[in-house]
């Protein structure tokens, strides 16, 4: 079996500026799995390709043999809408994927900042947004995967139903791999209701403590958000209020339990926060789920213990200072969990990268976006983690050619 198709790579398929010698777009699993096995053969360093959306993720490839893209791996979705559970091909965009779902009043909760990303890299990525708070991560509500191997082998792992978990720890491990153990053909997921009313409640402060005092109050409360963000604002952006940091919390549920859920927090956090409904409150997420991605500037993902939220903005105000006031952060305040955008020059982010992770405050802190140069001061992953060892031994039983994201990811 040949792959439909096979061609050379040009600029517009470059990988972190490397251009490819081959591109490959299967059209069927089976010529996925055909396309890995020769690849593994003949030793060609191979990226997996979806939207393109992260494709710069990861340290500079060295050289790129093969990009495999999923483009054409996009004709299935298949709903079980009385089950309330979703099939998926990788190349399928969660934007399509959820607007054919919404038919039935049903969702796949994951937020993403890129509308062209699909199912399999947001899978790859783990990547997850505002509705992490409620949902979990994109591991969370996965229940099936389909794979291809590197030797070509093709592998299924749970199931099409919630309450059958036989193998689910695969699909566990390939979310958040980052293409470097094995290639999503398919995935299936656990899916929710889409809620009957929904409100946000925005809040303002200039003093980190009260805004920890708060979080923590609602927190430990009986509210149940749908997200729970916060946002440390840059120096030099144009001000619309004195105040630089602001909690964003979503309640969604029936209309009368989403207005006694306000009040709630109203009490619970003694705030004057602005309620935002409608498209206006659709519009204030999308903002804060793409506003680290803007154009330019570095991205940069931290995490830290949610009780330290005050520690974590005094944190971010230090290293604002070294970058000139040009940093920005968005939040998940349940999750300890953010992403900073950092603009200025190279060796300005580099100092930033360098301070998050000399301090005990923030952990896990990797460079998601940055340019070759930056990439060349700072490792995107930072030192390896204790467990490295043994996913490093997971990745030669799985891929022993070591095809994929070859020196690119984080095994």
């Amino acid at each position: 079996m040949v792959p439909t198709e096979m061609r050379a790579g040009g600029a517009s398929d470059a990988v972190d500026g490397v251009v490819p010698r081959q591109v490959i777009e299967p059209e069927s699993a089976g010529e996925l799995g055909v396309a890995l096995a020769s690849a593994s053969r003949d030793r060609l360093a191979t990226i997996v390709r979806g939207g393109g959306t992260k494709i710069d993720w990861g340290r500079t490839p060295v050289t790129v043999d093969l990009v495999v893209s999923t483009a054409r791996l996009d004709s299935t979705i298949v709903h079980r809408h009385g089950d309330l559970t979703a099939t998926v091909h990788a190349g399928v965009t969660l934007k399509h994927l959820n607007h054919e779902l919404a038919r039935y009043g049903q969702w796949l909760p994951i937020d993403s900042a890129f509308d062209e990303a699909t199912i399999g890299g947001i899978v790859a990525s783990n990547d997850a947004g505002p509705m992490r708070h409620r949902y979990g991560t994109p591991r969370d509500l996965l229940i099936g995967v389909n794979l291809a191997m590197a030797d070509g082998r093709l592998v299924k792992a749970g199931g099409h139903v919630v309450k059958n978990v036989a193998g689910y720890d695969l699909g566990r491990l390939i979310s958040g791999s980052f293409g470097t153990l094995a290639v999503i053909v398919d995935a299936t997921f656990k899916l929710l209701p889409i809620p009957r009313a929904s409100a946000t409640l925005v809040s303002s402060y200039s003093d980190a403590e009260r805004l920890a005092r708060d979080a923590a109050s609602i927190s430990a409360s009986q509210v149940e958000p749908l997200a729970f963000d916060v946002r440390v604002s840059r120096f030099d952006a144009p001000p619309t209020s004195h105040e630089t940091c602001q909690l964003l919390l979503r309640v969604a549920s029936s209309p009368s339990a989403v207005d006694a859920q306000i009040e709630s927090v109203r009490r619970l956090a003694q705030s004057d926060g602005q309620l935002i409904v409608g498209e206006a409150e659709s519009s204030v997420w999308k903002e804060q789920v793409r506003l680290p991605w803007k154009e330019g500037g570095a991205v940069v993902r931290v995490a830290w213990l949610p009780a330290k939220l005050a520690d974590v903005i005094t944190l971010i105000r230090e290293v604002q200072q070294m970058a000139g006031g040009q940093l920005s952060m968005v939040g998940r305040v349940g999750a300890g969990a953010g992403l900073l955008r950092i603009e200025g020059d190279e060796l300005t982010q580099s100092a930033v990268v360098h301070r998050l992770r000399s301090s005990v405050v923030v952990g896990n802190v990797t460079v998601l976006r940055g340019s070759r140069e930056l990439k060349s001061l700072v490792d995107v992953w930072g030192e390896p983690t204790a467990s490295m060892k043994v996913l490093q031994s997971l990745k030669r039983s799985l891929d022993p050619a070591g095809i994929l994201n070859p020196g690119r990811g984080p095994i």
